[in-house]
């Protein structure tokens, strides 16, 4: 059978890590993103629950200890900057996670890692400043079916297989779904954003979160010594920036995010005139926080198939960039595992593997999916009264020590990566 041509649409974490383990089938890679060149911002992520296992059986656990964010732990503070608790990063090689990780790192030096791992191999084209117009599928009955696609700048080719990268607001998941298909995306009824200022002494290693009355919360973390990143959460209806965002307007969103928190103690006027007039913080990201809730069986059709947060996005769930490295190697075994029992149909092994991927992995993955609104008023309170509950609460479970967590719940702390035998050998050179 000839090798696999494989076109993956997303250049974030799931693409190039999709990349790395469909290359072992031999496959050829043709990864593409929208971007002129690959993503390297974006926040401080963390690596966690089976994210940290697969990172090691990708061979990255060295470089991302190299390029890891040595944050001491995470605290809460007052808004006169007083401290009311503290989380440490828990013990180095313990198995346990916490508020703060053993494997913090900024976005995008994890997303270049990731790239580096097929971006001088001859079986993988990197293209960038490129995204798809259009495809069409073959008859799944065809076992040489292919996917037919349209790019943004005319031309088309032919792929075995389209996997789709592309995050919570997919193109090729709205394609894939078809015209009329209702929108996936619920709102959680909140936001989150972060940008950079200039640091100043004083500015804390540890991740700093003080908590606003209206349910809202501002935050910082370092990653190098001259910048600070500030974050930014609020639950509620906030029309003006709605507005705002739906204008795209810059300084119109600096505007109207600089007055829901402007007055609000601690260091809120300093970071608040940051982003309205420091260069730094130009690098302004915000969104709602939603998830992508896909019927079952529909995280695929045919050939082409969603990956990440286009599948099941949880919006600062945690998970985010763990799922994203494990739901493409799981994604890969499958499909590898058939094409390895029956290589006389491609289509096949795609279409089911593709299923397949789904049902094993879709459980973990939407376990944190719904009922968690309760949870997150709770953390983010209205009053003076809810803050202070949240404090004390915090302050009994820093001296248990219970910011020290496997996993979130028992179905993510108990589900074991799948082993694939057929991906431990890269093929990939053979079929040079």
């Amino acid at each position: 059978m000839a090798p696999l041509k494989v076109l993956i649409i997303g250049g974030g974490i799931a693409g190039p890590a999709a990349a790395y383990w469909l290359l072992r089938t031999g496959a050829h890679i043709t990864l593409v993103e929208r971007a002129p060149q690959i993503r390297a911002s974006g926040q401080q992520v963390d690596l966690r629950g089976q994210g940290v296992p697969l990172m090691k059986k990708m061979g990255i656990e060295e470089a991302v200890r190299a390029a890891a964010v040595h944050e001491p732990g995470m605290q809460l503070i007052d808004r006169s900057g007083n401290t009311k608790a503290f989380f440490p990063v828990a013990k180095s090689g313990s198995g346990r996670q916490g508020f703060t990780s053993e494997y913090e790192i900024m976005r995008g030096d994890l997303v270049r890692i990731l790239y580096a791992l097929t971006e001088n191999h001859p079986n993988v084209r990197h293209l960038f400043n490129t995204t798809i117009k259009s495809f069409t599928q073959d008859n799944e009955n065809d076992p040489d079916g292919k996917v037919h696609v349209t790019f943004q700048d005319g031309h088309e080719e032919a792929f075995d297989l389209v996997v789709g990268a592309d995050g919570t607001r997919s193109w090729t998941r709205r394609m894939m779904l078809g015209e009329g298909a209702p929108d996936p995306r619920r709102s959680m009824g909140g936001y989150i954003g972060y940008y950079s200022v200039p640091t100043r002494p004083g500015d804390s290693d540890r991740a700093t979160f003080c908590h606003l009355p209206g349910a809202r919360m501002i935050g910082t973390r370092k990653d190098v010594p001259e910048l600070t990143r500030v974050y930014v959460m609020f639950r509620g209806k906030k029309p003006d920036l709605n507005a705002a965002l739906e204008s795209g307007d810059q300084a119109r969103i600096k505007k109207a995010l600089a007055d829901l928190f402007q007055g609000g103690g601690w260091e809120c006027d300093r970071f608040m005139d940051a982003l309205l007039h420091a260069p730094e913080a130009d690098d302004l990201y915000i969104t709602p926080i939603q998830e992508v809730h896909l019927p079952p069986g529909s995280w695929s059709k045919g050939r082409v198939v969603l990956l990440g947060d286009a599948a099941h996005c949880h919006t600062a769930g945690g998970y985010g960039c763990a799922w994203g490295l494990v739901g493409a190697y799981v994604l890969a075994g499958e499909i590898a595992a058939l094409l390895n029992k029956d290589s006389s149909s491609p289509t096949a092994a795609i279409v089911q593997g593709a299923e397949n991927y789904e049902e094993k992995f879709r459980p973990v993955a939407t376990s944190m999916h719904g009922g968690y609104e309760w949870f997150e008023d709770l953390l983010m309170p209205k009053t003076a009264l809810g803050i202070w509950v949240v404090h004390t609460f915090a302050r009994v479970a820093s001296w248990f020590r219970w910011g020290e967590m496997s996993g979130l719940d028992e179905m993510t702390s108990k589900w074991q990566l799948p082993e694939y035998p057929e991906l431990e050998e890269d093929r990939g050179r053979a079929s040079l």
